[in-house]
């Protein structure tokens, strides 16, 4: 998968399903739950313990269905780590040109974190194809987003932070091109009563939400 394969399948499925979990388990058995409901994109955060071999198992059972990277990335370490393990994105919170530059040398591709203009543009002219605004909802969510877009419509940015099923269709609205869904799909209490069922039903509310076919 290229640049442009990656932005296809991206713009095909607009949903990144972000799970973070307690265990191990749980995240694997929330994610499969979300791949079940129909999401694609499947972020596993680096604050789940044991997040490598969750990512690993996924690629390993789902590869050929779902698109699998890691989240909350900070560093070389973890970076390679990820890597590694199957991880085919990688998602900062932050900009780093340093973990940009792994990524494309081990053909990862970087969904690099930025929040104010400047930070967009500047990640925009390093070639990334895709910027993550977080959190979104602390510059006002859906309006920044569509703030940000009027003025640089050739960007495609992915929403993130407090994104859920009450805002997800002002965020396409606005302009994203695709969202960032996290506590607001892995809910506390589902992931603690192991409700992978409600977990599966709200991933597919969500996804048609998103208008992903």
């Amino acid at each position: 998968m290229n640049d442009s394969d990656f932005i296809k399948f991206v713009a095909d499925n607009r949903v990144f399903a972000t799970v973070r979990a307690d265990s191990a388990e749980a995240a694997l058995r929330a994610a499969e739950a979300a791949i079940m409901g129909g999401l694609k994109l499947i972020e596993v955060s680096l604050a789940t313990p044991g997040e490598f071999r969750v990512i690993s198992e996924l690629r390993r059972v789902y590869g050929d269905r779902a698109c699998i990277g890691a989240g909350a990335v900070n560093n070389d370490e973890q970076t390679d780590r990820a890597i590694k393990s199957g991880a085919q994105f990688i998602s900062m919170p932050h900009t780093n040109n340093q973990l940009i530059e792994t990524c494309r040398r081990h053909r990862a591709f970087p969904v690099v974190g930025a929040l104010t203009p400047t930070e967009v543009a500047y990640v925009w002219s390093l070639s990334v194809p895709l910027i993550t605004i977080f959190p979104a909802s602390a510059l006002g969510g859906a309006e920044y987003i569509n703030a940000l877009t009027s003025r640089m419509p050739e960007i495609r940015l992915i929403a993130s932070g407090e994104v859920g099923p009450d805002n997800i269709c002002d965020y396409f609205t606005a302009g994203a091109f695709a969202v960032s869904v996290g506590k607001r799909l892995f809910t506390r209490g589902d992931l603690q009563n192991q409700n992978y069922v409600a977990i599966a039903e709200r991933a597919r509310g969500i996804r048609r939400l998103a208008g992903v076919l």
